[in-house]
């Protein structure tokens, strides 16, 4: 289902407005008509606007070879001599009228459209074609077709031809010159409204005959929602529930973030204070503690190397010792109790001067060389 609303003018467009619309089916065929205020509108279809003819301007021009939109760049300049108001206020669209380049150019202004737009979207329908009211009348092979209601109305007199009409004289004088220099007499000029048949009859010399009721909308040939109101340009004004929700969110998650890193803060302090506390146990000579960590780090190679546990010294002194007497010459070797117990082979104890030579070493390491039997013990020197 679509509503197709006639608009007035749209200076005099308000919330409150009586808007006279009708109900098309999918084959666009009217299946009813009636008049409410645009609050009282039915909901949940979409909308065809139906400009008043005074609103819009048709022209016909030859398009240059441009397309998209460069060719919509191009308009404004194209019709703007034509154009008694502004064509920087005006909203300009074209509409192909054949295989060439000529086309039918229609000219809105551009704040009284967006407006009518607005008012719309406030009341809560969803607008999605909008369309001169020249062209949105039936088109009638061999006649034309007249919309007149309160000395006021509008013309259309073939695909993409039409004119609107105001006047108190009935029939109205500009209908009246427009068929004194058409090059191609209707041969019947079909009427909604209400009028006087046989005296327009006689006054216009063509025959004029009530329009059918009922009846098929035709197809919407000019569609000014183009460009800047094109409806696959999302209005950031569509996405103001989501944008709010979204900001509500990364609030949420900025909250969520600090809270964290709040938490996290207070563990790092916990645990800094339990590693001070540590080395402040483990050593009571500290008094300033700037890194824990390296601190006790420090302290406990002092300790191992106090006692004769570094790692690398004993590295290097087992790679000396097996480079003194050779790898072959060791059974074993153990560490143990902050010494090392070594078992040599037959050829070290049977070789006295080997022995003098091991001693001599540990010696010149700081250390003391003992043996017991196959088994050596090496241990530091206790110091004096």
């Amino acid at each position: 289902m679509r509503l197709r609303l006639w608009l007035p003018p749209m200076t005099e467009l308000r919330s409150d407005s009586r808007i006279e619309f009708e109900v098309l089916d999918a084959k666009r065929q009217v299946r009813n008509r009636g008049e409410a205020a645009i609050s009282l509108l039915p909901k949940g279809a979409d909308c065809e606007l139906v400009l008043d003819a005074v609103d819009v301007v048709l022209l016909d021009v030859e398009l240059p070879n441009l397309s998209g939109p460069r060719l919509a760049k191009a308009l404004p300049a194209l019709v703007e001599e034509k154009l008694v108001a502004d064509v920087e206020r005006c909203h300009v669209v074209a509409a192909r009228t054949g295989a060439g380049r000529t086309a039918v150019v229609a000219v809105v202004d551009r704040a009284l459209l967006r407006r009518a737009l607005d008012l719309f979207e406030r009341a809560g329908q969803r607008v999605v074609q909008a369309t001169p009211q020249s062209l949105a009348l039936p088109v009638r092979p061999g006649g034309w077709y007249l919309r007149w209601q309160e000395f006021r109305g509008c013309v259309r007199t073939g695909t993409y031809s039409g004119i609107g009409l105001e006047s108190r004289e009935v029939p109205p004088l500009e209908l009246r010159l427009l068929l004194s220099q058409s090059l191609q007499r209707p041969e019947v000029l079909e009427v909604r409204g209400s009028v006087d048949l046989t005296a327009w009859s006689d006054a216009l010399g063509v025959p004029v005959q009530a329009a059918r009721s009922g009846g098929e909308a035709p197809p919407v040939i000019v569609d000014l929602l183009q460009g800047e109101f094109s409806q696959s340009i999302v209005r950031w004004q569509a996405w103001r529930s989501c944008m709010f929700l979204a900001a509500v969110l990364v609030l949420a998650l900025l909250g969520g973030l600090n809270l964290d890193a709040m938490r996290l803060r207070a563990e790092e302090r916990a645990i800094k204070e339990a590693m001070v506390d540590v080395l402040r146990q483990s050593f009571p000579e500290v008094t300033v503690v700037l890194d824990p960590v390296a601190q006790m780090r420090q302290r406990t190679a002092d300790l191992r190397a106090a006692a004769g546990t570094e790692h690398s010294e004993f590295l290097r002194i087992s790679t000396e010792l097996g480079e003194l007497v050779g790898a072959d010459a060791v059974e074993s070797l153990e560490y143990r109790a902050g010494g090392f117990s070594v078992v040599f082979r037959n050829q070290v104890l049977s070789n006295e001067r080997l022995r003098t030579q091991l001693t001599e070493w540990a010696k010149s390491h700081g250390a003391e060389l003992r043996f017991n039997g196959a088994t050596a013990l090496l241990n530091r020197q206790p110091s004096q």
